[in-house]
């Protein structure tokens, strides 16, 4: 089959025509709502009177940044309808013979446990399709290398290796990619494609199978598929970091591979080698995959998007995991955009500017919280407004508008990647990301001060700490507390101005309530600790 034949067939429209009638009725209803809202926000009469003269300025200012706290939101919803609106699915491609595959795993001696090791192993030896099945073993550890030799699979070590373990570049010490790269420089010339997972991922069998044929499109540089946690039942964390995904791995990587655009996803994607080769390997940066990525599309490369359940993996399941997990994406993503998006644009369409731009603005959520929480402040002790607006009017245009869109959300469930598991409210996923909001803002300081933020394997298996220090929720109690003290400063002063009152009060109550949650844990954890202790002495 040729070259050209694959790429007519390789991607089929996931909405049916009625599906998409209803996709287009809601982004015109949608549309619609937005704009009247908009109209209605920037009417010049809603700039704030706080100053006159030459300090005018300082009110346009004001308007500005509440303008950019109410509306982030807004457009990054405006921008999902826009990638969602081509999701597509490719269509199933036999893999072409002959090619020389590897399947390969990192592995991090006193960071994994065995267990999962072993699981990895089986599972990625057990792939159906010819391949060679490596473990890349950043401690040259022997009981890895007997379970490599008890299952057939290669081991690699870049221990005690000059070359490959650098302070900087493509050979950092101490970095996946690092450790990737310094097993492409050594093995690479041996494989057309590579397969990789993480090590907490378990492969199903037809994991190749289900992605090698879309290598036959030569201009096709990797293949991604969903990256699905499977340990949802331990933990709320766990449960809110599984409910994060299904947006994303639905309907939104749906509709970049309808861009030609995927994402690329470090935990489990499959490899060109001569495309990653031209690409200098895995970029040395600590969100490898992101910039990788924008690399190979900068290169005018292609990627595919498989959405089938073709691996399961373990989520974080305790705080501190989750916010070493969410600290990593933040600060490397917010990173990539400073110091790299703006000259991989120049190689890119248009189409691929904007939307890995706009994609890039996920993590400034943490800036509008603490933008939002300043207005507060300046308004409740000061008396400095933001806006000059009412209330009702406001309210009445605004709430209809997010209502909306949240019934466009709930809609667009049906094309998740499991439909059936993956739709609901997802309470649990949106209190861990309000929770993660003041560490994206922190990761935003962290790159801003040129601050370096190592890699840190996130904790993994059995034995993971119970209880939450609660240093990792200081920045919460602190927010909640400057929304408290504008509260009561606000009323001694006389001022209520009704949104921001409520503003502070839902901030208050947020903050604290995610401190008191972490705090109810840790006692409970305590207590049951007490009571198996007396037991043991009974």
């Amino acid at each position: 089959m040729s070259s050209r034949a694959i790429r007519k067939i390789r991607k089929l429209p996931v909405m049916n025509r009625h599906q998409r009638r209803r996709f287009w009725l809601f982004v015109t209803v949608g549309l619609l709502l937005t704009t009247i809202f908009a109209g209605y926000w920037f009417e010049p009469s809603h700039i704030p009177d706080n100053y006159h003269g030459w300090s005018k300025v300082l009110d346009y200012l004001l308007f500005a940044i509440v303008s950019y706290v109410v509306w982030h939101q807004l457009i990054s919803e405006l921008v999902a309808w826009y990638i969602t609106s081509t999701m597509t699915k490719p269509q199933r491609v036999t893999p072409e013979a002959g090619l020389k595959v590897a399947f390969i795993s990192t592995f991090v001696p006193g960071k994994e446990p065995y267990d999962m090791l072993e699981r990895n192993l089986r599972g990625m030896v057990g792939a159906e399709h010819v391949h060679d099945t490596w473990i890349l073993d950043e401690g040259n550890d022997e009981t890895a290398k007997a379970l490599c030799l008890k299952y057939g699979a290669k081991h690699f070590s870049r221990k005690d290796i000059e070359r490959y373990n650098q302070s900087s570049g493509i050979f950092k010490v101490k970095t996946k990619g690092g450790n990737h790269n310094a097993w492409y420089d050594s093995h690479g010339k041996e494989y057309d494609i590579v397969a990789q997972i993480d090590l907490d991922f378990v492969p199903s069998k037809n994991f190749l199978n289900r992605t090698l044929g879309y290598f036959r499109d030569p201009s096709v540089a990797f293949v991604g598929t969903p990256q699905v946690y499977g340990n949802g039942d331990d933990s709320l964390i766990a449960q809110g970091a599984a409910e994060q995904t299904y947006g994303f791995y639905g309907p939104i990587q749906k509709g970049l591979s309808g861009h030609d655009m995927t994402m690329l996803i470090g935990a489990n994607h499959v490899m060109r080698v001569a495309a990653l080769k031209e690409n200098g390997w895995y970029a040395g940066h600590i969100t490898e995959d992101l910039l990788t990525g924008m690399n190979l599309h900068a290169r005018q490369w292609k990627s595919v998007y498989v959405p089938e359940v073709l691996a399961i993996g373990e989520g974080p399941t305790t705080w501190e995991a989750y916010f070493s997990q969410q600290m990593r994406w933040a600060y490397g993503c917010i990173h990539v955009l400073f110091h790299h998006s703006f000259g991989l644009f120049k190689s890119m369409s248009r189409r691929h500017r904007f939307i890995y731009f706009m994609m890039q603005q996920h993590y400034f959520s943490g800036l509008t919280m603490v933008l939002g929480t300043i207005l507060l402040t300046l308004y409740f002790l000061l008396g400095i407004s933001s806006a000059n607006m009412n209330a009702l009017p406001m309210l009445l245009l605004y709430i209809p508008l997010v209502i909306w869109q949240f019934i466009f959300v709930l809609w667009q469930q049906k094309f998740t990647v499991r439909p059936r598991y993956e739709s609901g409210f997802h309470l649990k996923g949106k209190i861990v990301l309000l929770a993660a909001a003041p560490i994206y803002f922190m990761a935003l300081v962290g790159v801003l001060r040129g601050k370096k933020l190592s890699f840190k394997v996130t904790p993994k298996g059995e034995g993971v700490a119970a209880s939450t220090p609660l240093v990792l929720f200081a920045p919460h109690f602190v927010l909640g507390t400057i929304s408290l003290v504008d509260l009561l400063v606000g009323s001694i002063e006389g001022r209520h101005a009704a949104v921001l009152v409520f503003w502070a009060i839902m901030n208050t109550l947020l903050m604290y309530s995610l401190v008191g949650m972490v705090v109810f844990e840790n006692s409970k954890a305590w207590l049951m600790g007490r009571r198996w202790k007396f037991v043991d002495e009974s």
